[in-house]
C-alpha cells in the first residue's frame, strides 16, 4: 500500500501547481457557503446545506475543510484531491485482495495481482480529470465510498463474528458515496452482484424463494422508471429537465452514448497524452441505422452478454462480476440523464471492474508460471509504465485555464465551450489581473470562433461584449450584449453590462430595466439605484 501510495505521488507529482478551472467556481469560490473562517458543526452544516448542487453534500464538507485550511489557495484542494486518489486505490486493492484471497489468508500471487492491478487503476491518464479538476472530487468520494460499501459487505459475508459491524460498515459507505454523487446510487446493484457472483462463486446461484426475490426486486425497479420514464412522472420530470438546457435530444444522447464509452475504453486501451482533453469531438448520432450506433452498440452488448454467460457458469461468476461492473456502473452516466455528452471522468468508477480483470488475469498467469508469467509481467509493465507516462504529461496541463484550453480545442476544434473558455483564459477575468493588448487579440479571436461554430451560444457574445466593454470599445460591446440578451435573455452579465453602457449613454430608462433584470438573476450590485 505504501508502494502504491508512492507510486501514485510520483506519476501526480507538480498537481499542487494547477489551478481552478470551470466548474470549480460556482461550487467553491464563488460559493460563500463554503467559505469557513473557522471548524465548528454549525460551519460544516452550513456548507452542508450550501452545496451548489443539494444532492452532493459530503463533498462540499471537505470543500469548506480545504478553504479552512488553505484560505482558497487551490494547492490545498488538489493535494486533498490525490489523497483521496490514493484512498480510492487502497480501497480498490482491498476489494480485489479479498475477492482473489477467496476467504483465505492472501497468497503472495493474490497480494501481488491486487497490487499490480491497483496500480494499473490509479495511473490510467483517463483518471486526472477527476483528480487534477478540484469539483471532480465529487467523482473520488463516490467511487470511495462504493468501492468501501461492496468490500464492507463482502467481508461481513464472510466474517465469523462482527458481521454487522462490516454491513453496517457498508450501508454507511453507501450512504456517504450516494450523497457524493448520484452515479453511486447504482452501488445497491453492485451489492447484489457482490452477494450472488462472488460470495457465491462455487456455489448454487439461486437457493430457494427468498434468492429469487433478489432477482425480482430491481427487476420491478426498472420496470416502475420504464413507467415513471413513459408517462413522464416525477422521477423523469426531475431527472430529464436539464434536457432543455443542452445542445442534443434524449434521443441523440442515448444514439450516441455506445460510441462515447468506446471512445473511452479506446484511450484507456491506448492512452497516449495527446488523446485526453476536457473537451472532445464526438460527432452526435441521430439515426439507429447509423453504424456510429449499433455497431458500438454490439460490442457493448457482446460485452454483457459475456458478462452474463460467466455469472451463470459456477467458478467463473467473479470474472462475471467485474466483466458487467463496467456497464452497470455506466447506467445512470452514460444513459437518460442531461449530462455533458463527453467527459473523461466518468470512467473513475467503472475502471474498478477492468482492474478486477487485470488482477484475475495477472493472479492466473502467477498461478501457471512458465512462459505466461513473463510475457504477463512484460505487458503488465509496459501497459502500466506507458499510462503512469501519460498522466504525469497530463497533469502541467491543469496548470492554468490557458493551457487546458488550449489543449482543449487542439482536441475539440469544432467545441464552441472549448472557444469561449479559451477566450475567459486569456482575459484571465476570473484572476483580475492586467489583460495585454495581445492577450485581449487572442481573447476576441477565440470569442469570434466561439461565435462563428454556434450562434446560439449566449456566453461568449457576452464575454466579448465584456471585454471591448473594459477595453473602451463601448458601440462594439453594446452591439455584442444586445445580441447576447437577444439569444438568451437571462444572460446576468450581459444585461448588467448593458445598463452601464445605456446609463453612460444617457438612456436612463432602459438602464434601470437593464439592472432591474440584472438583479433578479442574482449579478452582485448595487440593486437599489
Amino acid at each position: 500500500m505504501l508502494a502504491l501510495a508512492l507510486l501514485v505521488s510520483l506519476a501526480y507529482q507538480g498537481i499542487e501547481r494547477n489551478s481552478f478551472h470551470f466548474d470549480d467556481w460556482p461550487n467553491i469560490l464563488d460559493n460563500a457557503a463554503l467559505h469557513m473562517a473557522h471548524v465548528s458543526v454549525g460551519a460544516l452544516v452550513d456548507a452542508a446545506r450550501g452545496a451548489f448542487l443539494p444532492l452532493r453534500p459530503i463533498p462540499s464538507i471537505t470543500f469548506a475543510i480545504d478553504w479552512w485550511r488553505g484560505s482558497g489557495d487551490p494547492a490545498t484542494f488538489l493535494i486533498t484531491n490525490l489523497v483521496f486518489h490514493i484512498l480510492t486505490a487502497w480501497a480498490v486493492f482491498a476489494l480485489l485482495l479479498h475477492i482473489l484471497a477467496k476467504n483465505t489468508p492472501p497468497a503472495a500471487p493474490a497480494v501481488i495481482a491486487s497490487g499490480a492491478a491497483a496500480l494499473w487503476w490509479a495511473v490510467q491518464p483517463i483518471h486526472v480529470q477527476a483528480v487534477s479538476y478540484v469539483v471532480q472530487r465529487m467523482t473520488e468520494m463516490a467511487a470511495l465510498f462504493a468501492v468501501l460499501s461492496v468490500w464492507a459487505y463482502l467481508k461481513g459475508r464472510t466474517a465469523s463474528r462482527a458481521r454487522w459491524s462490516w454491513w453496517a460498515l457498508s450501508a454507511v459507505s453507501f450512504a456517504l458515496a450516494a450523497l457524493s454523487k448520484e452515479n453511486a446510487w447504482i452501488t445497491p446493484v453492485l451489492l447484489l452482484m457482490a452477494e450472488l457472483l462472488v460470495a457465491r462463486n462455487d456455489a448454487k446461484l439461486i437457493r430457494n424463494r427468498r434468492d429469487a426475490l433478489l432477482l425480482v426486486i430491481p427487476a420491478c425497479a426498472a420496470i416502475a422508471l420504464l413507467a415513471d420514464l413513459a408517462f413522464r412522472g416525477p422521477v423523469s420530470q426531475w431527472a430529464l429537465s436539464g434536457y432543455a438546457m443542452r445542445g442534443f435530444t434524449m434521443t441523440e444522447r442515448l444514439l450516441t452514448q455506445p460510441k462515447v464509452v468506446l471512445f473511452h475504453l479506446s484511450q484507456i486501451a491506448w492512452p497516449l497524452p495527446q488523446r485526453f482533453s476536457l473537451e472532445h469531438d464526438i460527432d452526435v448520432v441521430r439515426s439507429a441505422a447509423s453504424p456510429d450506433f449499433w455497431a458500438p452498440l454490439a460490442a457493448i452488448l457482446a460485452w454483457c452478454a459475456a458478462g452474463v454467460a460467466l455469472a451463470a457458469r459456477q467458478g467463473s461468476r467473479i470474472a462475471g462480476f467485474f466483466v458487467l461492473w463496467l456497464p452497470v456502473t455506466l447506467l445512470i452516466e452514460s444513459s437518460l440523464v442531461p449530462l455533458e455528452m463527453v467527459f473523461e471522468h466518468r470512467m473513475y468508477l467503472p475502471a474498478v471492474g477492468l482492474a478486477g480483470l487485470v488482477a484475475l488475469a495477472f493472479r492466473r498467469a502467477i498461478r501457471h508460471g512458465g512462459k505466461a508469467l513473463p510475457t504477463a509481467t512484460l505487458v503488465f509493465a509496459a501497459a502500466t509504465t506507458l499510462a503512469w507516462w501519460a498522466t504525469s504529461e497530463q497533469v502541467p496541463q491543469w496548470r492554468s485555464e490557458a493551457s487546458l484550453y488550449e489543449r482543449a480545442v487542439q482536441r475539440a476544434p469544432r467545441s464552441a465551450r472549448a472557444w469561449n473558455q479559451l477566450g475567459i483564459a486569456n482575459l484571465a477575468q476570473r484572476r483580475g489581473e492586467t489583460v495585454s493588448r495581445d492577450h485581449y487579440l487572442r481573447a476576441l479571436e477565440a470569442f469570434d470562433r466561439a461565435i462563428a461554430l454556434d450562434a446560439q451560444y449566449a456566453a461568449p457574445l457576452t464575454n466579448r461584449g465584456v471585454a471591448r466593454y473594459v477595453q473602451g470599445d463601448t458601440l462594439g460591446a453594446q452591439s455584442d450584449l444586445e445580441k447576447a440578451i437577444a439569444v438568451s435573455p437571462r444572460e446576468a452579465a450581459a444585461q448588467h453590462y448593458l445598463g452601464e453602457i445605456y446609463q453612460q449613454a444617457g438612456r436612463f430608462d432602459e438602464a434601470q430595466i437593464a439592472r432591474r433584470r440584472a438583479c433578479a438573476l442574482g449579478v452582485s450590485i448595487d440593486c437599489g439605484r
